[in-house]
Parts: structure tokens; sequence; C-alpha cells
């Protein structure tokens, strides 16, 4: 690749997702020369806001893990090398750590995680005016106030992702996430566990049936689960087994315990089909979900039924390292495709799991 400029080159990688970069680094010539030595230096930094104030932060170094803690060796790290900015709100006291960590570092997306029930509207105000907005958390159940506030940037068509704790994931604040998957402009919305909290309900298995009801509008957004455990994974695979049974016969539903039959391997499969070669390359042409990269990745399983005269469809892929896969630094990191991994048992201790709606 060496017959395209320099500066076209830089620009591009500055641009790319460290996914992308993973994959680019790869490649011959001063293309993939740039893309090494951005991948190695791209960055991350973390703040949070507690009463008002700031805590100190730290930068993040996507391909090692690497961190800089010390004020000096924050100011060391070039700008324009940190991408991504996430800010923990862990109040809803107003404060000017956001607008601060914005006018630091003026080449970074940024994230917000909300880790209490309220948001106040001058947050609110200020987002809505970000033009490097990435995505949004919502840790807690979302009070009524939150979510009158919260309404103004739900609808200003801004917001691109969505990260929700699934103690989040109930009433409103789940419309919340429902209304967002139904916006043109919005890609990919995730559900978190990170602390690997006890399931209130069954949040995964209610978007699904959400699917099933707004097809057409979720055509080319990614639900993702991460660091679910099999508690998150057992409502995706009761939601196969049980509609992929209630096709065959719907009195068949009445068997009792028939649902605990889904979460047994053979229920999963008997759900889930490989995709094939074509069509693997269809979602590789056409859907974002092909820049998702794995240390392990599954191939492309694909769930489909009737609807109407025609089928819908969703498509799976996975991490199948488990949860004690290695990071970037572990290895040549790949997308899902035909050639991966094709073993669902795999998928009970999956710590990253995307769901493509085509």
């Amino acid at each position: 690749m060496n017959g395209l400029p320099i500066a076209f080159c830089g620009h591009l990688c500055q641009i790319l997702s460290i996914d992308g970069l993973c994959a680019a680094k790869e490649l011959s010539g001063n293309y993939g020369v740039l893309a090494r030595c951005a991948f190695e230096q791209r960055a991350e930094y973390v703040g949070a806001s507690m009463d008002g104030v700031e805590v100190p932060g730290c930068i993040i170094y996507e391909c090692s893990g690497r961190e800089a803690r010390t004020s000096e060796e924050i100011e060391a790290v070039p700008k324009n090398l940190v991408r991504v900015v996430t800010i923990h709100l862990m109040d809803s006291k107003e404060e000017k750590v956001s607008r601060e960590l914005v006018r630091r570092f003026p080449y970074s997306q940024f994230d917000f995680v909300h880790h209490t029930s309220s948001i106040n509207e001058a947050w609110v105000d200020f987002a809505f005016s970000l033009k490097r907005l990435r995505y949004i958390g919502i840790m807690k159940t979302l009070n009524d106030d939150s979510l009158y506030v919260l309404q103004k940037l739900i609808t200003s068509g801004k917001i691109s992702a969505l990260m929700m704790h699934p103690e989040a994931c109930e009433g409103d604040t789940m419309e919340l996430g429902k209304s967002l998957l139904c916006q043109e402009q919005f890609e990919e919305l995730e559900i978190r566990n990170v602390d690997n909290a006890p399931w209130k309900g069954a949040p995964i298995r209610e978007l699904l049936e959400f699917w099933t009801e707004e097809s057409g509008k979720l055509k080319g957004k990614c639900l993702v689960l991460q660091e679910v455990h099999w508690g998150g994974v057992a409502q995706l695979a009761e939601f196969l087994f049980l509609r992929k049974f209630a096709a065959l016969s719907p009195t068949l539903l009445r068997i009792p315990d028939v649902a605990s039959l889904g979460r047994s391997p053979l229920g999963i499969q008997w759900a889930l089909e490989v995709c094939s070669k074509e069509e693997c390359r269809f979602i590789d042409k056409n859907y974002f979900h092909n820049h998702v990269t794995y240390a392990k990745p599954s191939c492309f399983y694909k769930f489909e039924e009737a609807e109407g005269d025609g089928k819908r469809r969703f498509y799976i892929s996975f991490e199948c390292a488990g949860q004690g896969g290695e990071g970037l630094g572990g290895g040549q990191w790949m997308p899902a495709s035909y050639r991966g991994i094709k073993d669902l048992r795999l998928l009970r201790d999956t710590s990253f799991l995307c769901i493509l709606f085509a």
C-alpha cells in the first residue's frame, strides 16, 4: 500500500477504531507501519466527578493495558493520541469537570457514565451542545425527573450508542433503550454487567421480544452483551428455543419446564444455524457488526423465523476465549467469520456477545 499518500494513511489511522487498527497493522508498506505505531500508542483517559470535583484519573493504552497515573505521566502523553475520554459521574451535583476535560482533550470523543438515579438538567444541556459525544452509560434506574430532562438528548438524534447496567433495565429507563434502537443514527445498545450483579427480571429477553415487534426499525442495529455471564446468555438461549418451539406448535409450550430445555447445548444448537460462506461475505460487506474483533472469534450463527410473507433474522457472534480471554496484547484479534470457531458450548462462558439485527 505504498502508493497511498503518507498524509492520507496518517489521517486514516487517526479515525480508525482500535479494532480497525488491530487489523490494519498487519498490512504491508507505509500504511501498515503507521497503523502499528498508532495501535501501540492509542490511549483512553478515564476520569470521574464526585461532589462536583474531579477525581484523579488515568490514561490507559488500549493495546497493552499499561496505565499512566501521575500528573507528570498524563501530561507527557500527546493529546492527539487520546481518542476517547470516559467520564464517570458519581452523583448528580452540578460540576465543571466535564467541560474542563472536553477543553483538555480537544481530539477526543466523550463517553459519560451516570452512576446514580438522578441526572441534572445542566449536564443534559452540556451534552446536547457537545459535538464529540460518543455514548452515554446508565448504571441505575432513573427517576421521573431525570427521565424528563433526558428526553431532550434522547430525541436529539445525537446518541449513537447506549450502555446500560442490568440494574437500569427496568420500567421507563428500559424504554429509553428501546426508543434509541428505533432511531436511524443509533448503532449499538450494550448491556454490561460489570460487577456480576444478580438479574432482576429478563431485560435481554425483553429486548429480543421488542425486536419481534419492531424488526424493521432495528435492522442494522447491534445488541451487545458484555460480562453478562450465564445469567444473561441464558435469557438469549431461552428466547431462541421458545421461538423455535412455538413455530412448530404453540401447544408444545404448555409442557412443564419446557424453557429449561433452551439452556442446554442441544437446545441452543437446534435453534441456531451456522451461516454459509456467502452469508458471512454479505455480513462483512454490509454491516458494521464485522468491525467487532475477538481474541478467539466464533463463526456467525443465524436465527431466522417467518414474518408475513418473508423472514426476519439476526446474526450472533461471540468471544470463545471465555471470561479469562487474553486482551489485545495477547495476539492478533480477528472479526467473526466462516472460519471462526463452531462450538456453541463455549457460549456459556463467553465474556462478549454481539447480536446483529438484519
